[in-house]
């Protein structure tokens, strides 16, 4: 790898690029590393990345995939082809990387759409905030729910220093979720 390279999340973009380019597979990435891309202040430990492919072809993906990673998931191939999604670590960045399979219209669709964007010093294909928003609304977790009571209770103190709409715009804001 080039010396230039300067986190291992840019490394393993660079080379997951890299295994697609190579492999005629067309690709996004989306998740935390594009929230982060787009502006979030999030962290994210890993890298979601989707690739354009047949049910027939999951095969083959998986055997170009563990050219560079190494399965997390005991019999990989057979938990690819049930689930559609292929978590990998690389071998030696250690960085984990969760490969799905774009089957619906709208996955193959938000690939169509991604864009070469610069992650820090590296170039790849990410997805759009439209349809990162759209990836967040599929793969809603409990996790991602709002702490409602936290929010009214510092919202409050807003209102101390002159900024009584505060409370309203929240109520508005969580009426609309």
């Amino acid at each position: 790898m080039a010396s230039s390279i300067s986190t291992p999340i840019e490394e393993t973009i660079l080379i997951l690029d890299s295994l697609c380019r190579r492999n005629r597979l067309e690709y996004a990435i989306f998740g935390g590393i594009a929230s982060i891309l787009y502006g979030s202040g999030r962290t994210t430990i890993d890298i979601d990345l989707i690739v354009r492919v047949e049910i027939d072809a999951l095969e083959e993906v998986h055997q170009n995939v563990l050219e560079e990673f190494q399965p997390v998931k005991p019999q990989s191939l057979e938990f690819f082809k049930a689930y559609f999604v292929l978590p990998v670590v690389h071998r030696s960045l250690g960085t984990k990387v969760d490969i799905s399979a774009a089957l619906s219209q709208f996955e193959r669709d938000a690939i169509k759409r991604g864009k070469r964007l610069r992650y820090g010093l590296v170039e790849a294909t990410f997805c759009t905030p439209e349809d990162l928003i759209l990836f967040k609304l599929v793969a809603y977790r409990e996790r991602d729910t709002l702490d409602d009571e936290y929010l009214r209770t510092h919202a409050k103190d807003f209102v101390e220093v002159d900024r009584p709409d505060i409370l309203e715009n929240l109520q508005r804001f969580l009426q609309a979720k």
